[in-house]
């Protein structure tokens, strides 16, 4: 069965947000000495601002060296396809200034999206212990951390198809 595009525009910005808002998994892009490296993210998106969260390894590496990102999200019903992309800064929460309040409203937020995902994938929420200071517990004996990519930039498309 062959469909045919015979509708496309450009998403309004209360349309991307909504999108942005629905989904739970995108592709983060990023590039370490002028090779492209992407990966899919699980993540929440709050006041024009994605929040994720990871443990030590290639990604932090990559995005520590070169901030800028590129982040990709599409979401497909019957004939209709909708994509958002987005262009923004890495930026990683030092939890020697991240403060009690913040910390938790960026914890909270990602255990009532993510909280599920848990059961489902096993991907593992990270813990935070609140003591005298945010400080984040280990995941699989790795250390985790919380960042954010703040959106200076996004685009989105609906395309809807005939048969």
């Amino acid at each position: 069965m062959r469909y045919t595009v015979h509708m496309e525009r450009m998403l309004s910005d209360a349309d991307m947000n909504t999108l942005l808002e629905s989904e739970i998994y995108g592709h983060l892009a990023c590039s370490d000495n002028g090779k492209p490296y992407i990966i899919p993210l699980a993540y929440v998106f709050h006041e024009n601002v994605l929040y994720g969260q990871t443990t030590e390894g290639k990604k932090t590496d990559i995005l520590r060296r070169n901030p800028l990102v590129c982040f990709q999200v599409q979401q497909q019903k019957e004939k209709e396809w909708r994509s958002v992309i987005c262009w923004g800064h890495f930026e990683e929460f030092s939890f020697e200034t991240l403060d009690e309040v913040e910390a938790s409203m960026i914890v909270e937020l990602l255990t009532n999206r993510l909280g599920a995902m848990q059961e489902n994938v096993g991907i593992a929420v990270p813990h935070y212990s609140f003591t005298e200071k945010a400080t984040p517990l280990p995941v699989n004996n790795r250390q985790s951390t919380l960042f954010r990519i703040v959106v200076t930039e996004r685009t989105g498309k609906l395309y809807e198809a005939d048969r």
